[in-house]
This record gives C-alpha cells, sequence and structure tokens, in this order.
C-alpha cells in the first residue's frame, strides 16, 4: 500500500461519525403524529408527563436543521418556565446528536451552523408580546401552557404570532 493511500485510511478510521437527527426515531408514534401533522395550526391537549416538551425541542431542532436562516419560538408564561422545562430538552439534543449548535444562556437561543436560531421565552402580560412583533422568518411556533395565558392568547397568536409566520408558511402549535 502506498503512503497516500495509507494516510487517506488512517484519516477516515479517525473521523466519527456523527449521529443524525430524525424525528421518526426520536419520537414514539403519538408524539410524532403530532409533530408530522400537515395543519399549520395545531393544539394538543395531553395530560403530564404525555412528552410534550420533547416533542417541542425535537420539532423546533428538526425545523431549524430543515429550514436554514429561521426562526423557532418556545414561548410559555414565564421565561423561568421556559428555562427550566424546554431548555435542558434542547440542550442534550443538541449534545446527543453533535449538532454544533451555539446556545446562549442570556436570551436563551440556540444558533445552528446554518443560521437558524431557537428563542425559548415568557410572555406573561400584554406588553411582553410585543417583543414578537419584529421577528421575520419564524417557521414554528409552541405556545406552552396556551390555557394560562388567558385573556391575551387571542392577541398574541392573532395579532402577532400568525403575520411572523408568513415567510415561511410556517406553523402554530398550542400545547
Amino acid at each position: 500500500m502506498d503512503r497516500a493511500k495509507a494516510l487517506e485510511e488512517f484519516a477516515y478510521s479517525t473521523i466519527k461519525a456523527k449521529p443524525i437527527f430524525q424525528l421518526d426515531q426520536f419520537l414514539f408514534k403519538e408524539q410524532l403524529a403530532f409533530v408530522t401533522d400537515p395543519a399549520r395550526y395545531a393544539t394538543a391537549v395531553c395530560s403530564v408527563r404525555a412528552g410534550k416538551t420533547t416533542a417541542c425541542a425535537a420539532d423546533l431542532v428538526d425545523t431549524a436543521l430543515r429550514m436554514p436562516g429561521t426562526i423557532g419560538l418556545y414561548i410559555t408564561l414565564a421565561r423561568s418556565s421556559a428555562k427550566r422545562i424546554v431548555w435542558p430538552e434542547l440542550h442534550k439534543i443538541n449534545r446527543e446528536f453533535k449538532l454544533n449548535a451555539i446556545p446562549n444562556e442570556q436570551d436563551l437561543s440556540l444558533k445552528f451552523p446554518n443560521g437558524s436560531i431557537i428563542y425559548c421565552s415568557g410572555a406573561s402580560n400584554e406588553p411582553e408580546i410585543e417583543k414578537f412583533r419584529g421577528l421575520s422568518n419564524v417557521a414554528l411556533v409552541y405556545i406552552d401552557e396556551s390555557q394560562a395565558f388567558r385573556s391575551f392568547i387571542k392577541d398574541l397568536v392573532e395579532e402577532i404570532i400568525v403575520k411572523r409566520l408568513y415567510d415561511t408558511n410556517g406553523r402554530c402549535l398550542l400545547i
């Protein structure tokens, strides 16, 4: 074997294959059915421990990977809840599948090499929902604990989120 061929084989043998993130191998069938439903607007009413957080995180990551340069949003009432609920799951997926997304603990964002970003946020009152108004290229929005938004859920979804989804023909899911 010549030297060049030996070096090439050595180089290939030291490269570890990246695990590939695939929704159908990560989620169970009910989760997969929900996140792959073709409807642009959907709701899930589930019991505790139904796997909502994992499904949300997986769908946000999958969308970020498939749609370069887009934004994914996970919104719940309090930022601290977003940090406690979905943020660890996003970190886990990023680490486990070696996605090389860069987390920003300050603004709870995960920036992917393809330019996509996932933001985790709270929106506890009407003035706070205004921060979403200026976003563009939003491909996916999850509103967790949507029943708790009560008086301003209609404004959040109809006046702000729906218009953010125009650029990408994106989806909004309420859980």
